[in-house]
């Protein structure tokens, strides 16, 4: 099948510039409009990534025939009238943490090597039902544990991209797709955007099916969307749930804040806290302290102590010769979960809900809570693959998450600003982040 589409209708659908630059929301527009092919971006997409993932390595796989094929589908699917669905012909890279029927799904793991799977997971399913363009899988650590990956951060090669969904993070900031699709247990969605600098959204527990993907931890497992904009998440995880597309398209009344300095905080560098107060002090509302109940100094604990109890589970049976192919954090993480008793077990799972419970309380006087979604700026290569521990509390207790990319370290390098949304209330924690992105502007630079 040719990947071309006829030289009249090509010539429709050029517009001038690099349409990798284009965030999705203005490509979907212009694909829309007739004034960009889908195989006009998917080409360029690919001349990006063919320039910049020797160095970063965002992609595990790259389907790019695959890609051109459906390209060319789409582009003659729109000659006749036919649009597939809000992502229709937009390249979109997926963390190979999901199954794939037509790609090598590996989890990031050599025991994997090869797999392929019988059917796509259901967020893929949805994704191709949309329009989307699987481009490729993304880069993972081995089975989305905290461990250093092969993808690299693209604004500087020395310093870590995150953890588990560092791969689709590093895709959407290089240029190299304008979404990508990533997971969360614990903070593989938060501190890779963070760390990277994309727009992330990490919906309310439950918002989209994880059949067919990694699941570690069932209460835990969430999905995560990477983009360059807050119109973009809307766009994406519209896809899933049309409730929430078009919820930055309007900027409502300004939300009540209060920023929360809770499990974690004391990571985070003096300057970086300053940077956060100043950033937050710029806003023309009132910002609140608010102090979590003291429940929550257990929510790390409880998260990985649960993450451990699984792990065990899911690979302590394994063969020696195999489970020491794993990674060292994996092999930590199994060991500790053999340790934990059953009582321990049930009193972590109480614990958890115990925190779930607590929640509805955290919003009864505001919209949004604020804090950072990393303790700074990207960590170096030498140093790990950074800390997580900011995005646990909420995603032990399910809530939807945005990071925006509103601060800037003391090294030039992004650092998140982490909003936080009752369970359930996607919509408005879009419309709410779209505010706060539209009045901070330009991020608030950490200075020494």
């Amino acid at each position: 099948m040719t990947s071309a589409i006829p030289h009249s209708r090509h010539q429709l659908c050029e517009m001038n510039g690099d349409p990798s630059q284009l965030t999705a929301t203005a490509a979907a527009s212009a694909i829309r409009e007739r004034r960009l092919s889908a195989a006009t971006l998917l080409e360029a997409c690919l001349a990006r990534i063919a320039a910049r993932d020797g160095d970063v390595h965002a992609f595990s796989h790259l389907a790019a025939e695959a890609g051109r094929e459906q390209a060319f589908l789409a582009d003659k699917a729109q000659s006749e009238g036919r649009l597939a669905g809000p992502l229709h012909g937009l390249p979109v890279g997926v963390k190979d943490v999901f199954d794939t029927i037509d790609m090598p799904s590996e989890y990031g793991s050599s025991l994997l090597r090869d797999r392929r799977p019988a059917a796509d997971a259901a967020a893929v399913a949805t994704l191709r039902r949309a329009g989307a363009i699987i481009i490729g899988k993304t880069t993972t650590s081995e089975f989305g544990m905290y461990h250093p990956s092969a993808a690299r951060n693209p604004n500087d090669l020395g310093r870590s991209p995150g953890v588990s969904s560092a791969g689709s993070a590093a895709a959407v900031v290089d240029r190299m797709v304008p979404l990508a699709l990533g997971t969360q247990h614990t903070a593989s969605t938060v501190l890779p955007a963070s760390f990277c600098g994309a727009h992330a959204f990490k919906p309310s527990f439950g918002f989209a099916s994880m059949e067919g993907s990694n699941i570690l931890v069932p209460r835990l497992a969430q999905i995560g969307y990477l983009a360059r904009s807050v119109q973009d998440l809307c766009l994406f995880a519209g896809a899933f749930d049309p409730v929430v597309d078009g919820a930055a398209d309007r900027i409502g009344r300004p939300p009540r804040l209060a920023v929360v300095r809770g499990p974690g905080f004391e990571q985070v560098a003096p300057e970086v806290d300053e940077a956060l107060t100043a950033c937050i002090g710029a806003l023309p509302v009132a910002v609140d302290e608010l102090d979590l109940p003291s429940e929550f100094g257990h929510a790390i604990e409880v998260a990985l102590g649960l993450l451990n109890a699984h792990l065990a589970a899911r690979f302590g049976d394994l063969p020696q010769h195999l489970s020491a192919k794993l990674c060292p954090p994996l092999q930590d993480g199994i060991a500790a979960g053999h340790a934990l008793s059953a009582k321990r077990y049930i009193e972590l799972n109480a614990l958890a809900d115990r925190l779930i419970r607590l929640t509805p309380q955290l919003f009864a006087q505001h919209d949004v809570l604020v804090t950072l979604s990393a303790p700074g700026e990207a960590t170096r290569l030498d140093e790990g693959p950074g800390s997580g521990s900011l995005a646990m509390p909420w995603s032990l207790c399910g809530l939807p998450v945005v990071s925006l990319p509103l601060l800037c370290g003391a090294h030039g390098l992004p650092i998140g600003l982490q909003l936080i949304g009752r369970h359930g209330s996607d919509r408005e924690l879009l419309q709410n982040a779209a505010w706060v992105a539209h009045t901070c502007g330009l991020p608030t630079r950490v200075h020494h």
